[in-house]
């Protein structure tokens, strides 16, 4: 376990080191800064398995999928007409789902933790008229937002969630979309990703896709 968390972060090391490269080295010559708002959802798919299931520790394993609001905004620097850095950020609200107890079948609603996420990209797009389609690949970090709750179960059990201890995962995002430009300043944009949060002791998958305005200067 701990040989696979350190390949994951050092992967994400390198990724921002290659970053940081292309950053200091095109910002003189950036032809273009964006800013974008944008919101949408965030598909979630289901993770955990009755396999981990543990009596009174670990009773409800398998968190269904679910598809929660999702918006944030994001700055970029386009080191040439079609190659560009992009820092964003993005906020997803809390989903209600409803959790099982794989040994007797008892059920509880539960409301799923909000979280933020913060991403570097790098951006290539294919054109740089009006209608800009693009593909973007990402790494950055996931904050749970979450407090110890107690939920009563539908067979009367109280069941406490306690707080992680660890609330912050590495992530890695691949995805695209396009951009359409009104003018040279003011655009749309629809963004569609798949991120990967590195969490333990399961992955997160989760199908991201937004839209909103896009403000070049």
């Amino acid at each position: 376990m701990k040989f696979k968390v350190f390949r994951k972060y050092r992967v994400l090391s390198l990724f921002f080191g290659i970053f940081s490269i292309l950053l200091f080295s095109g910002v003189t010559h950036a032809q273009k800064f964006q800013f974008s708002l944008f919101g949408g959802l965030n598909h979630v798919l289901e993770y955990g398995s009755e396999d981990d299931y543990i009596f009174a520790e670990n009773d409800f394993p398998v968190t269904p999928a679910h598809t929660p609001v999702s918006f944030g905004a994001g700055f970029a620097v386009f080191l040439t007409n079609n190659i560009g850095v992009e820092l964003d950020g993005r906020y997803t609200l809390s989903s209600k789902v409803t959790l099982q107890d794989p040994s007797d079948e008892d059920t509880i609603e539960y409301d799923t933790a909000k979280h933020y996420t913060i991403t570097v990209s790098l951006i290539c797009r294919f054109l740089s008229g009006k209608f800009r389609p693009y593909v973007v690949l990402g790494g950055g970090i996931d904050k749970l937002l979450v407090e110890d709750e107690t939920y009563t179960s539908e067979y009367g059990y109280e069941i406490e969630f306690i707080t992680p201890e660890k609330t912050i995962d590495p992530l890695v995002s691949l995805g695209g979309g396009v951009q359409y430009f009104f003018n040279d300043n003011l655009g749309v944009r629809v963004d569609i990703r798949y991120v990967v949060i590195f969490d333990d002791p399961d992955n997160v998958n989760n199908l991201n896709v937004v839209a909103g305005v896009c403000l070049g200067f």
